[in-house]
């Protein structure tokens, strides 16, 4: 049994991953000489590409979530002897698994039960609203006994992926004298969908007035609704669940900007650095906001009701989804033209 001295378990969701990932890297960087175990879902690997004394360990979807999924991630870490655990997801499963391995040192955040499992269990004011990459970066202090500077999170993009990407663009109808943006057709949470009328709308303004094809990102579950908005398949492109991490995020290095929701592709370009407009209404700005010096957020703050953090619109009647349906094509398009993309593009 090799010994470790440290053992980090990455969230599962994509955004959660690229927050994480300043205060990961910090944290293996001050501490590159200590053996360290990392467990990730398989496709986040791109994310936290590490040699060295870092062993990777990575989970396949069947192997995340459920009772079968402990008893895997528990048979993995009894493969070593590591000292000291550290849990950058919320789950109750999560700090069983961390328990059942023999883990020494546990740490983590109490909710969800699982303080009785988490002998170094971290606990914040109810009034301390942290971004969330502050809270991992809190976190991982606690274990390491170490102060670490976070940078924005960035993902290296390699030539040779731009050139497939490249490809794979022209393939689908945009040469690389093009310039594209990129839509995230829909977000995963119904509370936060500002519609595929809105978005087709946009998208037919945008390629009229500015001259400018548009390529939807998302997950394959995700494709009907791109469809929905690809009115106009010379301009509009959907490549929703065709695409992997690497190459997603290969595109949206290459866009002239990224329009949607809070979410996991949101975070996605922030990490290759383009600018952002980001569409907010029930998600938490000051908590979960992608980190970037080149974002814009539309949200209606007189709301009463706004960042309500809930996935299904609690409201009725005319009130009903009432932070989406008050962004506007018009105030978008209008943003975009005159004050983005004039302000970030040569």
């Amino acid at each position: 049994m090799e010994n470790y001295r440290y053992f980090i378990r990455i969230p599962n969701h994509l955004g959660d991953t690229i927050m994480a990932q300043p205060a990961v890297e910090a944290f293996l960087q001050l501490n590159e000489n200590e053996k360290t175990v990392l467990m990730m879902p398989d496709w986040a690997k791109p994310i936290y590409k590490k040699e060295g004394n870092v062993k990777i360990i990575a989970l396949p979807s069947n192997r995340r979530h459920g009772f079968s999924a402990v008893l895997f991630q528990v048979r993995e870490l009894r493969k070593y002897k590591i000292e000291t655990g550290i849990l950058l997801t919320p789950s109750f499963s999560s700090a069983l698994a961390l328990f059942a391995g023999g883990i020494k040192n546990r740490y983590g955040y109490a909710g969800d039960g699982r303080r009785m499992l988490l002998n170094n269990c971290v606990t914040l004011a109810k009034e301390d609203r942290l971004h969330r990459s502050e809270k991992y970066k809190l976190l991982l202090e606690n274990a390491g006994k170490k102060r670490l500077e976070i940078p924005p999170p960035r993902i290296l993009i390699s030539d040779s992926q731009k050139y497939s990407v490249a490809d794979l663009l022209e393939q689908n109808g945009i040469t690389r004298a093009d310039r594209y943006l990129v839509i995230g057709p829909q977000a995963v949470a119904e509370s936060r969908r500002w519609g595929t009328e809105n978005y087709a709308a946009l998208a037919g303004l945008l390629i009229k007035n500015l001259d400018i094809k548009i390529v939807l990102i998302g997950t394959a579950n995700q494709y009907n609704s791109g469809q929905k908005i690809a009115f106009d398949p010379e301009n509009i492109k959907n490549l929703c669940g065709k695409t992997d991490i690497e190459q997603a995020a290969s595109i949206l290095a290459g866009a002239v900007l990224f329009i949607g929701n809070d979410s996991g592709l949101a975070h996605l370009a922030s990490s290759v650095d383009i600018p952002l407009l980001i569409l907010s209404g029930a998600d938490n700005p000051k908590e979960t906001s992608p980190i970037s010096d080149k974002k814009t957020v539309i949200i209606k703050s007189y709301l009463d009701c706004i960042s309500c953090v809930k996935n299904i619109c609690p409201k009725s009647g005319i009130e009903y989804m009432s932070c989406m349906k008050e962004i506007s094509v018009k105030e978008i398009f209008e943003i975009i033209s005159q004050n983005i993309l004039s302000r970030f593009q040569p």
